[in-house]
């Protein structure tokens, strides 16, 4: 019994199919061409996954012709029996539209709402190797079956200056998405459990570690948001009378994550220092 299924097969056999075909005026380098269908791919199986689980794990791609200066590939869902065949079409047609919409809102400049940095990566590559040719074009086709024969239902057009383009605002969502994310507290008490008497570079972690056991009983590392934060949390490190560590920092601080994990704390105001033996 045969355990695969061929490019013919899915000729015979697909309601409606996606072709991606690359025009280039330079040879394509070869990383990204190969990225081209990896990024194609990576998207097509988020797509399943996300809109139509039951499909996962069925997207296939195959190069059909390659020619000076020109590469044409066709992407398939190898749909399950159980969907239907109006259904498989809806789900590759789906896609195309889809794709479409996205590259169309990087090149105006527009986010990807709720992607993360992988997805962004594999969007990035579907451009790429447009990106880098000094006039070229990328066109992506839905085509259906009707009547024996295959009829374009939508075709979008993507030019080098396009994809250029989009890079630039993948890039800035990738690098918003490095930044950290903080969420404010005021009036807490911080403790330090280590100290640095050496100055701090506002905005990056300073070496110290501090408790906020409003927050948590977790040590984390301590950034300082505001030179005049540094400057008194310094002065009282450096010249108090009473050990560090047995002083408490009245402060308006931020949370700061990694992703969703909690990493440190940023100090931008400090209100007070007490006196934590003090039992009176």
């Amino acid at each position: 019994m045969k355990d695969f299924v061929t490019y013919s097969d899915f000729m015979r056999n697909a309601e409606a199919y996606l072709e991606i075909k690359l025009d280039l005026t330079d040879p394509v380098e070869i990383g990204d061409f190969a990225a081209l269908f990896a990024g194609f791919g990576a998207e097509f199986e988020r797509y399943l996954v996300e809109s139509h689980p039951e499909s996962a794990g069925t997207a296939k791609m195959y190069v059909s012709e390659v020619r000076k200066g020109s590469v044409i590939a066709a992407m398939f869902a190898d749909i399950p029996d159980l969907v239907g065949i109006a259904d498989a079409a809806l789900i590759a047609l789906g896609f195309g539209a889809l794709f479409n919409r996205r590259i169309r809102d990087f090149v105006q400049g527009k986010h990807l709402g709720g992607a993360k940095k992988s997805q962004l990566s594999d969007v990035a590559k579907t451009v790429q190797a447009l990106a880098n040719d000094k006039n070229g074009t990328m066109s992506l086709k839905g085509l259906r079956l009707k009547e024996s024969e295959y009829e374009t239902e939508f075709e979008a057009v993507f030019t080098e200056r396009e994809a250029r383009d989009a890079l630039v605002t993948i890039n800035e969502q990738k690098t918003e998405l490095d930044k950290v994310s903080a969420s404010d507290h005021q009036r807490v008490l911080m403790t330090f459990t280590r100290s640095d008497v050496g100055n701090a570079v506002v905005g990056k972690k300073s070496g110290e570690r501090v408790v906020v056991e409003e927050i948590s009983e977790k040590s984390r590392a301590l950034v300082y948001g505001s030179d005049l934060a540094e400057a008194q949390i310094k002065d009282e490190i450096q010249n108090a009378d009473e050990n560090i560590y047995k002083r408490g920092f009245i402060v308006d601080l931020n949370l700061i994550f990694s992703g969703p994990r909690p990493v440190a704390y940023a100090v931008t105001h400090l209100h007070q220092v007490i006196d934590l033996t003090d039992e009176s």
